[in-house]
């Protein structure tokens, strides 16, 4: 009935997380709800954005917003306000204009454009492990292109010296598999560990890139979500001046949005930042199929231009995603569940719940069969995480906890992981 490619969609399943009849949050009315630590959202700031958006935003609507206006790629306007926005918090080396900005329906969509544009079927796009689930889908079943996945066994994967990790994925891939690997995909800050890159870090990459002709493609959506207490944790990978180490700046590319540092999922817009020609020209051909709304575009050019605003929303946000932090950080410590060290950015924690995994299935069945049945168990409690399995985790027991809820879900939803983990022998 369907074509070759339209049954690879079909069998993806990739909206299968939102269907199915609604489910039941937790809430103070209803206290054997769901708890909801599925999607990485700031759900702490949407009420501040949502008022900007009615009073400031929504009132400045005009009819060009309910036209084609500029084309599908975004309004000059709306790019050259994310070009200030990225002038002045990412401190580019090389100066970054509107032409250098191409918007499109989300990062995700920007995600499956990166690997049609840049992968042929069959070539490889190179990841670290842990990394965000959904990569999987976004970036293969559009191009049919292979992820390859980087164990680090037990090296720190922030650290210099986990670029001869990458270099071993990466020859492992083209001299055992024939996979030619055409990109270098990181999330800065990182998603599920919550960590940013170092520059000697960044550095490496760059090199490593360089060395085999490869992109560097920086997801850098939670960029102005970094908390720690003096703001230094974030350096973009568009800060480093790729002349002063011989890289080519053509292999540089950084993925960004609005919904997640300015808690507009909703608004469904993400922007390519890139100085290659021939991959600008590419995404605005293919934008055509990922047209953003252009009342979305105007209540975003709207937030961009407001740069007293967006200073007072970014330090309350850090603030409360600082403070919820500290909240679910301290809960875990005192239940002794271990999760990955230093976070300081994003929405969410890695912790390791492998204590509570089934010995005898494990024996029997193994690991990652254990772990979704820890996952069955967390879900018969109410709770929904992603699992260690999801972010292609190198061991099974980890899941990711998101605290920028409202502080009573994220009491609940802890408390009841923690009983969970105490009745499987986990510390007390």
């Amino acid at each position: 009935m369907l074509s070759t490619r339209g049954e690879s969609y079909a069998e993806a399943g990739l909206a299968n997380g939102y269907l199915g009849p609604p489910k039941s949050l937790f809430n103070k009315d209803n206290k054997a709800g769901v708890v909801s630590f599925g999607n990485a959202e700031n759900f702490l700031m949407q009420d501040v954005i949502l008022e900007y958006i009615r009073t400031q935003a929504a009132p400045g609507l005009d009819p060009t917003s309910l036209t084609y206006h500029e084309g599908p790629f975004g309004s000059r306007r709306l790019r050259e306000a994310m070009a200030r926005l990225i002038t002045t918090y990412f401190h580019p080396v090389s100066p970054i204009s509107s032409d250098h900005i191409v918007f499109t329906s989300g990062v995700t969509s920007l995600n499956a454009i990166s690997a049609l544009s840049l992968t042929d079927p069959g070539d490889g796009i190179l990841l670290g492990q842990p990394i965000y689930g959904s990569f999987n889908g976004d970036l293969c079943v559009p191009s049919n292109c292979k992820l390859v996945y980087t164990t680090f066994q037990g090296d720190d994967p922030f650290g210099p010296n986990a670029v001869a990790r990458y270099e071993e994925a990466f020859l492992k891939a083209r001299d055992e598999s024939g996979i030619s690997v055409r990109a270098l995909l990181i999330c800065n800050p990182h998603n599920p560990l919550g960590r940013c890159y170092p520059r000697e870090t960044l550095e490496a990459f760059l090199r490593f890139c360089q060395k085999y002709q490869i992109h560097l493609i920086s997801d850098e959506v939670y960029a102005l979500s970094v908390y720690d207490d003096d703001d230094s944790g974030f350096i973009s990978i568009l800060s480093i001046n790729p002349a002063d180490i011989g890289v080519d700046p053509a292999l540089i590319h950084v993925l960004y949005g609005m919904s997640k540092d300015f808690a507009a999922a909703g608004l469904r817009l993400g922007c390519l930042i890139s100085q290659n020609q021939r991959l600008l020209q590419a995404v605005l051909s293919i934008s055509r199929f990922h047209w953003p709304s252009t009342i979305s575009c105007s209540i975003a050019t709207a937030i961009l231009e407001d740069q007293n605003f967006i200073e007072t929303f970014l330090q309350r946000s850090r603030r409360l995603l600082r403070s919820h932090r500290d909240l679910a950080t301290k809960a875990l410590e005192e239940a002794g569940i271990p999760y990955a060290p230093g976070p300081i950015a994003g929405f969410f924690l890695w912790i390791d719940l492998s204590k509570c995994l089934d010995p005898t299935i494990v024996a029997n069945q193994g690991e990652w069969e254990a772990e979704s049945h820890l996952s069955g168990r967390i879900r018969q409690i109410g709770v929904e995480m992603s699992s260690g399995y999801a972010y292609h985790n190198e061991a099974a027991g980890w899941f990711r906890v998101i605290f920028t809820v409202d502080v009573e879900t994220l009491k609940e939803g802890l408390s009841r992981i923690i009983e969970l983990y105490r009745s499987s022998g986990g510390s007390s």
